[in-house]
């Protein structure tokens, strides 16, 4: 069966090419969403029973979420969206003044902030990293940008601005023979391509579940090493995460550490209906799929005239395709395309260092998943090249 054919949920109406801010939710995952918040109408959230069987199958999603990422039940937790998760990170690792984080001009504003934060609050300092013309990260030129003073190199798997996908477990190698740790940040990439502890070597990853997954808005993930788990600080504690033991609290030696207060029951839901969908699918078959279309998108957007593609120009790139046409107005262009029923997005993607070494202050992006067909992406380059040529006339 055609993966379009499993596709449910993508819209009849539209022709979306905007997985990169969020994809349209499995219906599976809205359906868990709605059904718990249905029951609490009905029962109340904390009839006992229900409540017992709640949290159950949250620990079942854990361990299922734990299989998806290569780790263990553990090493798990469950967050409000993938800033959280990073921030969890970065809030959680007990800082010396001087200590040294690398962090690309690959990366957006979500793990950008958080570590020009902390160069004031904690003393650290942040040191920048170029990628080539292609948005691409050298892993050997990483390695030279490592020093005694280096603790984390902190990047993302796939890029939300240019489409590259990195040499992810080459730079956690690199990393781990410097003893620096690895957050990568897997936004993108999770439910799109195969990833996890296992296949990266990294130390952190974080994510969100509305893009690749198709979850719902409002649910992250956090997976953290077990080693390194009882030496981070939580940033949040309370009720679900400590408990009182004299005068002082008890947190656990699990990823659990980093939860605090109630959980966001429904995107829990939602998270593990989505992940039992990718996983039936098969991930491996995703990212086939996602590859042969984001070829085809870009092989026909090149071809219209005064296309510029900008990211790789090889297979290094993945679902994403930012570009301009000389003369349109990239935002113009955007509601063009909305009006004939497809949707991509145009703007900055906070991604200016990128945007400044292509000269340009803005962008349209194309971004699809695996509900998409060529029929769609053809209809996209003939409707771009259309009002490209009345723009020209």
């Amino acid at each position: 069966m055609a993966l379009v054919e499993q596709a449910a949920g993508a819209s009849p109406q539209y022709a979306y090419f905007d997985t990169a801010a969020a994809a349209p939710p499995v219906p599976e995952a809205v359906e868990a969403a709605v059904s718990y918040l249905q029951r609490t109408a009905i029962d109340g959230p904390y009839l006992p029973s229900f409540r017992r069987e709640v949290y159950e199958k949250l620990e079942q999603i854990r361990a299922a979420v734990a299989g998806f990422l290569e780790a263990k039940t553990s090493e798990i937790a469950f967050t409000r969206n993938g800033t959280e998760s990073i921030s969890l990170v970065a809030r959680g690792i007990r800082w010396q003044p001087g200590d040294e984080v690398v962090v690309p001009d690959t990366e957006m504003l979500s793990n950008v902030a958080i570590w020009r934060m902390l160069e004031s609050d904690a003393g650290i300092r942040v040191v920048p990293f170029e990628a080539d013309s292609d948005g691409m990260l050298d892993p050997e030129r990483l390695r030279a940008a490592i020093t005694p003073r280096t603790r984390l190199i902190t990047f993302v798997a796939l890029s939300n601005a240019t489409g590259a996908v990195q040499p992810v477990a080459e730079i956690c190698r690199v990393a781990a023979e410097a003893d620096v740790l690895t957050h990568v940040n897997a936004a993108q990439a999770v439910g799109m391509m195969p990833l996890g502890f296992r296949t990266w070597q990294a130390d952190f990853i974080s994510a969100c579940s509305r893009k690749g997954l198709r979850g719902i808005e409002g649910s992250g993930i956090l997976a953290v090493r077990g080693h390194l788990i009882p030496a981070l600080t939580p940033a949040l504690a309370g009720w679900w995460n400590t408990a009182l033991e004299g005068d002082g609290i008890t947190l656990p030696d699990t990823a659990k550490r980093f939860e605090a207060g109630s959980p966001n029951v429904p995107a829990i839901l939602a998270l593990g209906a989505a992940v039992e969908v990718v996983e039936r699918i098969g991930v491996d078959n995703i990212h086939r799929s996602v590859r042969a279309l984001t070829d085809r998108a870009v092989r026909g957007i090149r071809g219209i005239p005064g296309a510029a593609v900008y990211g790789p120009i090889d297979q290094n790139r993945l679902g994403i395709i930012p570009f301009n046409i000389d003369g349109v107005d990239p935002r113009e262009l955007t509601d063009h395309l909305e009006s004939r029923g497809i949707i991509v997005e145009a703007g900055h993607f906070m991604a200016t260092p990128i945007l400044n070494a292509y000269g340009i202050t803005a962008m349209a992006r194309a971004s699809m998943h695996y509900f998409n067909t060529t029929d769609e992406i053809d209809r996209l380059v003939a409707e771009i090249t259309a009002f490209a040529g009345k723009e020209a006339a």
